[in-house]
């Protein structure tokens, strides 16, 4: 069995994550420095950095492969495109902001065997994240992303994320990632809604990386919005699809409202305290997921009497 290591790279430094990769990958039997038969191989795709990050992206390949695309693909396709640049049999994909412990590819190595298609890691946050220029993303990480394994194995698909997991190449051959969105967010959660239709079984282990980078409120806040307006367009596809809105909680919430007809009222009042909440989030203080919830819904409203209005 060989284990390849996928770190989609973006306008960001991954030579310590590299680094850290392939000491433990050489330590994997079979392996070597150089890559000749190894078990593990270390494979980065830079997604169309810009030039300033060229010379940190040419020096991975001390450590690994490293492929730079001419231009930006999108988080959906780049994730599709390492099977032509890898070998094995299982895909192991990391967030390039990812932070690894000792012993990360040696567990991943143990739980991947026969009977399994998928297997999850999990995720942790640092908290020297947790101050009020960050507070709002550290938040939303710690009560939201970081399910420990006990939860995400009562839940498994509901607990997808890509930022950590491995995948037989057959099965990412046969369910990739949807290219349809080339806008930021949820291709994780279409992939693993694909995946649960199909039967494909999600197995969860005590693998976390550590979140290594917690953006400040004014791009978190910028970034939900934007998957919040993604979301809208892919529930468009699910329409008549009860499942799709118990599995995403701001999709049910949004069909809930619809049905009792309260969409409209609801979107107003959400408007009317958009601006304030904003100002609250982008401040940190006392900031809760439960009002980040409220502002996703107002604006998840907001996005579908849009794509309404243009049918």
């Amino acid at each position: 069995m060989m284990l390849s290591v996928c770190v989609p790279v973006y306008n960001y430094d991954a030579r310590g994550l590299v680094r850290s990769l392939a000491a433990q990958a050489s330590l994997t039997p079979g392996s070597s420095p150089t890559g000749e038969g190894r078990e593990v191989e270390v494979v980065c795709l830079d997604d169309g950095s810009g030039p300033e990050w060229r010379e940190r992206g040419e020096e991975l390949k001390k450590w690994g492969r490293y492929v730079r695309l001419e231009e930006n693909v999108g988080r959906s396709r780049v994730r599709n495109l390492f099977l032509d640049y890898t070998e094995g049999d299982w895909l192991l994909f990391l967030d390039v902001d990812s932070e690894v412990g000792e012993g990360f590819l040696a567990r991943y190595v143990e739980a991947l065997h026969e009977g399994v298609d998928v297997v999850v890691g999990g995720r942790v946050y640092d908290r020297r994240g947790n101050d009020d220029a960050h507070r709002l993303r550290y938040l939303y990480g710690t009560e939201v992303e970081s399910k420990g394994v006990e939860w995400r194995r009562r839940h498994p698909y509901q607990s997808f994320m890509s930022n950590n997991f491995a995948v037989r190449r057959e099965v990412l051959r046969r369910y990739p990632f949807d290219e349809s969105i080339t806008h930021y967010g949820h291709e994780d959660t279409l992939f693993g809604y694909r995946l649960e239709q199909a039967g494909v079984r999600i197995v969860h282990i005590d693998n976390p990386v550590v979140n290594g980078e917690v953006e400040e409120n004014e791009e978190f806040l910028a970034k939900t919005v934007e998957a919040v307006r993604t979301l809208a367009e892919v529930e468009e596809r699910f329409a008549g699809d009860e499942r799709f809105g118990e599995r995403v909680r701001l999709v049910g919430a949004y069909r809930r409202l619809r049905r009792l007809g309260l969409t409209r009222p609801v979107g107003w009042l959400c408007e009317l305290m958009r601006r304030p909440m904003e100002s609250h989030f982008r401040s940190g203080n006392a900031v809760s997921v439960a009002q980040l919830n409220f502002y996703k819904l107002g604006e998840f409203i907001k996005a579908k009497n849009k794509i309404n209005k243009n049918v």
